[in-house]
């Protein structure tokens, strides 16, 4: 009887085991992630089959949570190795009776005082499991060689920094926990292309969390974060979503850290809020955070419908904590009511908020507002808030003080609503009113003015409002007229009452004529004023003329007037007359050694006073005979060319600039030797070339000064039937180089000049 029984047992639990590996293997097939290599996990087949009508979840959302390797169906079947402490410090090897290199192994060590991993581990590779928990481990250690490794549990160790290296090289790890090791940094982008379904970093010291590690390309169960001391989310290493790709993700556990205010995911680098909803199918799940309800939670509240319920799964158990007045409320019943104008961020001092003002941040409005109602203040702000993504929409309100003059300000421009009654404005800066925009809605009512500048008439008379006004209306207010009736005042008279106290009583703005505000009088004094003007600027328009008139010819002679060619030009006798200081050794020595000898070689016909005047002649007589039979006129500029003591420069250049201005054919030219500046030159004529930079300058850089004479020269004349009473004196000089050019640039002393051959 005994062994009966025996053997129905035996029997009843060989039935039980094959029923339960029926059961496992009929339940669990084959599946491979969609967004990772893994190829040996089997899903449950019935469980992760929803309901479209019940369910929201897909089939790879069950899977991703519920799935398990081949080696756990139908039981663990992974070869269990033995670890052996070769050293007092927590040195370690590992090894297993059964060699079999087709096996997957396991290791499991707790409340032990292994202090690295064991240091023969990568001689089993087909490690698919680590449960190390529970000893003296102080880094994660080099577990590279470990490809295969499925599950790896560090938790409760001394584990303080994780590196974003650490698991770089296990491609197949599904689970990773380090919880209760006092972990403080985890390194951007540790988790981030790793094919984890579950990460457990909970019971930790972290303060703020890498936005990289949260973010996956694929599909994952759960990342948990919970037990922290965590209030920010960071991105120190500007990591970037790309909105073209499908950012899968799960639930991120943040339960039981220390956050306050929203997270502000513009700051993590999503600056188009629009994008976050369509990367992102995540569930952050912080159902205990005592929220400040501020402006960096509207934004994302105006997406609840289309966003916010992917990224927080517990959305409706959402409540305020601060400010005071909304503790408590929920925010579905915020977005239902369509308060989200309550979620503001106010503005400090520091912030540019004027003393005593009001300042904040309204997203919901896309504006900042100033309120300084009732401070006391006596002329605008000189500043406030600006630099934010609101700061071009800006609502001020100063009512209620003691301001006298409407000011210009540079914020004004910025202004779409803009409170100025109860104050005492009775002037304003014409600058300011045209730095408003025309859109504005403005407010002057109960004010002290008695005028309302033209620069008004821009701004709409429906959105400007301006009370009960009476105006001293002259000749200068008849505009307001055209104002009103152009801009339809009538249909919004409830803004204004704006009327015109003449001689006939009150008149309304847009009843009043020219007869009613401009009397005879005012007209001819106005003209009186205008013909005045008109004066003034005709007397310094013509004071301007005549200490311009020589500049004014030289420009008219050269963009106007026609050069026609002279009837007797084929009488002339020389290309140009040369006037200069012939007292000047230096530049005498220059003029008749350099200039003129380089002139003459290219066959200009030139007349040097000093060497062409015949001896005996009257010398005046003579020299104007020479310019009337030149074509051009070479003046060489230096500091004593029109000294009073020297008689024939002047006499010569009066004679030139006579025929200057008497033939159109006839041209000076310039050169300015001593490089004199315009208020050097004590002839206005002279100084007229100068200012007008029509001398060449001695100092020419280019080196092309005999290039520009002779260009400004024209043509030498053709016949050659003349050359004077050339004094032969002078002989070629060293500045005849070996190459055959002129230098002229180099002056030389006259006791030491030499043909060099």
């Amino acid at each position: 009887m005994k062994y009966t029984l025996l053997t129905v047992l035996v029997l009843a639990e060989i039935s039980s085991v094959l029923s339960y590996a029926m059961y496992w293997n009929g339940e669990f097939v084959p599946w491979i992630p969609k967004y990772s290599n893994l190829t040996n996990m089997k899903c449950p087949n019935k469980t992760c089959t929803p309901d479209p009508l019940k369910h929201q979840w897909t089939r790879e959302d069950c899977c991703v949570c519920r799935a398990k390797p081949l080696w756990e169906i139908p039981v663990d079947s992974t070869v269990r190795l033995q670890l052996e402490y070769v050293r007092r410090n927590g040195i370690a090897e590992v090894f297993s009776e059964e060699q079999n290199k087709s096996q997957y192994y396991s290791l499991y060590h707790s409340q032990g005082y292994l202090s690295k991993l064991p240091i023969n581990i990568c001689d089993f590779p087909n490690i698919v499991r680590i449960d190390l928990q529970s000893n003296e481990l102080t880094e994660v250690g080099n577990l590279s060689c470990l490809s295969m490794l499925d599950i790896l549990d560090l938790s409760y160790n001394k584990i303080h920094f994780i590196g974003n290296d650490s698991f770089l090289s296990l491609t197949n790890l599904r689970e990773l926990r380090v919880t209760h090791n006092g972990l403080q940094t985890l390194a951007p982008s540790t988790l981030t292309s790793l094919p984890l379904f579950r990460a457990d970093f909970s019971h930790n010291n972290m303060s703020s969390i890498e936005f990289s590690n949260m973010i996956s390309e694929s599909d994952f169960c759960e990342i948990t974060f919970a037990s922290n001391n965590i209030s920010n989310i960071v991105n120190t290493n500007n990591f970037e979503i790309d909105p073209d790709k499908n950012y899968r993700g799960g639930i991120v556990d943040l339960v039981g850290n220390s956050f306050t205010t929203f997270i502000d995911f513009e700051k993590l680098g999503i600056t188009d809020i629009a994008i976050l909803g369509k990367v992102l199918s995540y569930g952050f799940v912080m159902p205990d955070v005592k929220w400040t309800c501020d402006c960096h939670m509207e934004p994302y509240l105006e997406l609840a419908e289309d966003v916010i319920k992917r990224i927080w799964r517990d959305y409706f158990n959402i409540s305020c904590w601060l400010p005071l007045e909304y503790r408590g409320k929920t925010i579905p019943d915020i977005v239902k009511e369509g308060r989200l104008d309550i979620f503001i961020c106010n503005l400090t001092v520091e912030q540019k908020c004027p003393p005593k003002c009001k300042c904040f941040f309204q997203p919901k409005e896309r504006r900042t507002v100033v309120d300084c109602s009732g401070v006391g203040l006596t002329e605008l702000p000189p500043y406030v808030p600006s630099g934010n993504r609101f700061s071009n929409n800006l609502t001020l309100i100063f009512k209620d003080n003691n301001i006298t003059h409407f000011g210009n300000r540079s914020y004004l421009t910025d202004a779409t609503v803009l409170d100025m009654s109860g104050n005492k404005v009775s002037t304003f800066s014409h600058e300011a009113i045209e730095m408003l925009p025309d859109d504005i809605e403005l407010n002057f009512a109960d004010n002290d003015f008695k005028k309302v500048p033209r620069a008004f008439q821009t701004l709409n008379p429906c959105k400007s409002k301006f009370g009960d006004v009476t105006i001293d209306c002259g000749c200068d207010t008849e505009w307001m007229k055209t104002w009103a009736n152009n801009r339809g005042l009538k249909q919004c008279s409830n803004m204004s009452s704006l009327v015109c106290e003449t001689d006939s009583g009150l008149i309304p703005v847009d009843e009043i004529s020219a007869v009613d505000i401009c009397k005879p009088e005012n007209i001819m004094i106005t003209i009186s004023i205008i013909l005045s003007i008109l004066s003034t600027l005709i007397m310094i328009i013509f004071g301007i003329v005549y200490l311009f008139r020589y500049e004014i010819y030289l420009l008219q002679r050269k963009y106007f007037l026609r050069n026609s060619a002279s009837k007797v030009g084929f009488l002339l006798k020389y290309d140009a007359f040369v006037s200069f200081n012939d007292e000047n050794d230096e530049l005498r020595i220059w003029v008749l050694n350099v200039l003129v000898r380089h002139l003459e070689a290219s066959g200009y016909r030139l007349f040097v006073p000093c060497r062409d005047l015949p001896p005996g002649s009257i010398k005046e007589e003579e020299i104007l005979e020479q310019i009337i039979n030149s074509r051009k006129y070479l003046i060489i500029l230096c500091d004593y060319y029109q000294q009073h003591d020297i008689t024939w420069t002047q006499i010569e250049w009066k004679y030139i600039w006579c025929h200057f201005r008497q033939y159109m054919e006839r041209n000076i030219i310039v050169i300015n030797f001593d490089q004199l500046e315009t208020s050097e030159q004590t002839d206005p004529k002279l100084r007229a070339f100068v200012r007008l930079g029509y001398d060449i300058d001695f100092s020419n850089r280019k080196h092309d000064l005999f290039v520009t004479v002779k260009s400004r020269l024209g043509a030498p004349l053709k016949s050659l039937f003349f050359h004077g009473n050339k004094k032969t004196k002078f002989m070629a000089h060293n500045l005849i180089t070996n190459k055959g050019l002129f230098d002229p640039f180099t002056l030389v002393d006259s006791t030491k000049i030499k043909l060099e051959l």
